[in-house]
């Protein structure tokens, strides 16, 4: 019989969290029937195993080499046979029939395509977890020097959802990416996921595809998952992911003109704060190193070292890949 819901979760040494997740997927589902897919992008955390040894009958797909995100997501999709698809990060927790109240909203309207629950902290506050689609002046606030100046902040608050009710459900124009749920014959019109997007900004470009097929994106509060946040992303190389997902998306969605004229732009603030970044990060390292702030200094450094890859090897792929 086919389940009402496949739960998709990409992991990646975060093996810890990966249990949790798997543990709570019964809770969450309440009446529905659900299977459980992980793709475990090549961790070296023992997560793999972990899965194979204690959560049968969860399906596995071990990759030898990390894929991304979106490339795992796409091969669980194949495999599911849910008549929806939830993609689900590992460093979350779902609520007592959260994932029911999800699947639930998909079935009372068809014209929702994408739904995603509240997510919340460790501590219980409420995740900004929805966007609206940012602008160039947003993007501009957020990436140059005009946040010195607060230009444009009115743009930027508006993309950030800074006037929305997060306890009130409402259309967004974007999901989170840590948890949405999608109906399989929307999956199947809309495309899956866009590979070129190694990690990040992947779930905006769906939303957006989704939208422009005529369907509406749909934040439902009544269904609430715990999202730790960062467990799988590695520290000196997300924001390079981070930013060349960005300029990607930049270029995709405003034409071969614009789109690199845009990126171009925001590349150019990206540049310049990631040159602070080197120097800040490098004064603050000595000053710890001389009061034998050994461990902190170390943290410092390693920002440090990621600007500079940034700056003088990695950020200019950003720019000039296709």
């Amino acid at each position: 019989m086919r389940p009402d819901l496949s739960v998709i979760i990409v992991s990646f040494n975060c093996r810890r969290e990966l249990a949790a997740c798997l543990e709570s997927l019964r809770a969450g589902a309440g009446r529905l029937t659900i299977e459980a897919i992980v793709v475990d992008n090549a961790s070296r955390d023992g997560s793999a195993e972990m899965v194979t040894r204690e959560f049968h009958p969860v399906r596995l797909i071990a990759n030898k080499a990390n894929r991304g995100f979106a490339a795992a997501n796409n091969q669980g999709a194949v495999l599911a046979s849910g008549r929806c698809i939830l993609f689900l990060n590992p460093d979350t927790v779902a609520g007592p029939g959260a994932l029911e109240t999800l699947v639930r909203t998909l079935d009372g309207d068809t014209s929702i395509g994408v739904c995603g629950p509240q997510l919340l902290s460790a501590d219980g506050t409420v995740q900004p977890s929805a966007r609206r689609e940012p602008t160039f002046a947003a993007l501009l606030h957020q990436y140059t020097p005009a946040r010195l100046l607060r230009l444009f902040k009115g743009a930027y608050e508006r993309y950030k959802l800074a006037d929305f009710d997060f306890r009130t459900a409402a259309d967004v124009d974007v999901v989170m990416g840590a948890a949405f749920c999608v109906p399989e014959r929307v999956l199947a019109q809309v495309g899956v996921l866009d590979e070129r997007f190694f990690v990040y900004f992947e779930e905006m470009d769906f939303c957006r595809r989704a939208r422009q097929a005529g369907y509406r994106v749909r934040f439902e509060p009544a269904a609430q998952m715990t999202h730790i946040g960062g467990v799988s992303a590695a520290t000196a190389a997300s924001n390079l992911f981070f930013c060349r997902s960005l300029l990607r998306y930049i270029r995709k969605h405003n034409g071969p003109v614009k789109g690199r004229l845009m990126a171009a732009v925001l590349w150019l603030g990206m540049f310049n704060r990631e040159a602070l970044m080197l120097v800040g990060n490098l004064a603050a390292a000595a000053a710890l190193v001389a009061a034998w702030q050994t461990e902190r200094a170390r943290r410092r450094l390693a920002r440090a070292r990621a600007a500079a890859r940034f700056l003088f090897r990695d950020g200019w792929a950003a720019l000039f890949e296709p």
